[in-house]
């Protein structure tokens, strides 16, 4: 294979896509149509087909990218939406496969290892478990390894197409999922204008960021005048709640923190003023004023959770100001969660049994065979070893590499700040969903990864195969 050209390795890896595919839905891997009438993330079903854009313009709580997707396939496929939407999550993890294949064949040397990262991604557990979950996870790599590639192709060319490339996923990105706030893109795009400051290149790229930064920030701006918040979530205060009052409960029903975030609307009338909904009458009653969504599940877009996740903010962060150990603590708890296998998301669990010995073996998850929850979280701490050590090796040789250099291309320089981003994120502000942040990510730290093994190689086969010079001298 080592002499092969990348155009067979590529139908190779289609291939054995297809074949693997075949196999796990043999073995029960199916997408569930479930989540798109019960994920809080989720509009009304009846406003995704009747009311998109309304549904949309109108929503407090999440950004507008993946209803709008949603929406537009519901409205064109009708009936045949489940199928249609299998497909569309089976293209998107080939398309990652086969982008991750195309980068790190572009970065490195050894001829195997773009087609052996390339198959290590298509075959993990993870991979196969959220292809088959109707949720933002595949598409939100997609988006980050498409900024890349278009970074990497900038560099050669500094042209405005390419420009735009890296801006445009970049964007979508921040108005698909909260976590890439306007900061990170902030940060994101003065770290690549620092890496071509004194190049011509410099002013369309200045150009183009401060177009996605108004366009993106035109969002916030949105929420700010209609709903007073400044934000592309409100649900900021219930999310750090989870992290803050995990373990740390409080049973005192007086106190808003007593009751779980994201509760039923009515468990929390006590805590606010129920005039607040009258100020949205009339703009989008479906979606800001129903308790309920699709008859059966909680509608957490209703605008009453405004204020309640401002309570919850608040009383979190008297928390953390008062019991700064115990937050610590969770802290912790989070920042181990990061490196346990992806599978272990409360959300892939049903279906990670349906693999969990290749799981076990694949992903190192012990937790398949946990009894209770003390078990369970020794389990989970063992788990996550195996990824700790290696993200650990590998930032250490690439910051390594940096040093030595003192110079960073500027692919490496975004994938580091956003792998260190959102690890933050996830351990200050998340609880229990931190494998799931980081699986977004990780064809990011393959590609950092790949280039460290590739440069590993080439130093050994240096000191195996000295230059005729050395050997002379």
């Amino acid at each position: 294979m080592n002499k092969m050209t990348g155009s067979k390795q590529v139908w190779i890896l289609i291939s054995i896509f297809i074949l693997s595919r075949i196999i796990v839905m043999a073995l029960g891997l199916h997408l569930n149509i479930w989540a798109l009438y019960s994920y809080w993330q989720y509009l009304d079903v009846v406003t995704l087909k009747q009311h998109l854009l309304t549904g949309i313009w109108y929503d407090h709580a999440q950004p507008p990218v993946f209803n709008l997707l949603l929406g537009i396939i519901l409205k064109i496929s009708g009936n045949y939406a489940v199928f249609v939407f299998d497909f569309l999550f089976k293209i998107i993890s080939l398309v990652n496969i086969l982008l991750l294949f195309s980068i790190i064949r572009k970065l490195t040397v050894v001829p195997l290892l773009p087609f052996l990262m390339a198959c290590i991604y298509m075959l993990s557990p993870a991979t196969l478990i959220f292809e088959c979950e109707l949720f933002y996870t595949s598409f939100i790599s997609m988006l980050l390894l498409l900024s890349v590639t278009y970074m990497i192709r900038f560099s050669e060319t500094g042209n405005w197409k390419n420009a735009a490339g890296i801006l445009f996923p970049l964007v979508l990105l921040c108005l698909t999922r909260s976590v890439y706030h306007i900061v990170w893109l902030f940060i994101s795009l003065a770290a690549l204008l620092f890496s071509y400051l004194k190049k011509e290149a410099f002013y369309k790229l200045l150009l183009i960021s401060i177009l996605g930064l108004v366009f993106v920030g035109g969002w916030y701006a949105k929420n700010k005048i209609i709903f007073g918040k400044l934000t592309l979530s409100t649900w900021i205060g219930m999310n750090i709640a989870r992290n803050v009052f995990h373990d740390n409960e409080v049973n005192d029903s007086t106190r808003i923190e007593a009751y779980v975030p994201f509760s039923s609307i009515h468990n929390y009338y006590k805590f606010i003023d129920l005039k607040y909904q009258q100020k949205f009458a009339g703009l989008n009653d479906r979606d800001l004023l129903s308790e309920m969504k699709n008859d059966s599940f909680i509608n957490e877009r209703e605008v009453s959770y405004i204020p309640v996740s401002d309570l919850y903010m608040k009383v979190s962060m008297d928390f953390i100001r008062s019991h700064p150990t115990a937050y610590a603590k969770n802290v912790l708890q989070s920042f181990i969660l990061y490196f346990t296998p992806a599978t272990m998301y409360s959300l892939a669990i049903q279906q990670s049994d349906k693999i969990k010995y290749y799981d076990l073996i694949y992903s190192f998850n012990l937790t398949h065979f946990a009894k209770g929850k003390q078990q369970r979280r020794i389990l989970l701490t063992i788990s996550a070893i195996p990824k700790l050590i290696f993200y650990f090796i590998v930032f250490y040789f690439m910051i390594s590499y940096c040093i030595h250099n003192r110079s960073i291309p500027s692919w490496n320089l975004f994938i580091m700040l956003t792998i260190f981003f959102v690890f933050g994120i996830s351990s200050f502000f998340e609880h229990y969903e931190n494998m799931r942040f980081r699986y977004e990510t990780e064809p990011l730290f393959f590609i950092l990864a790949a280039q460290v093994i590739s440069r590993l190689y080439s130093r050994f086969q240096i000191r195996r195969n000295p230059p005729i010079k050395s050997l002379i001298a």
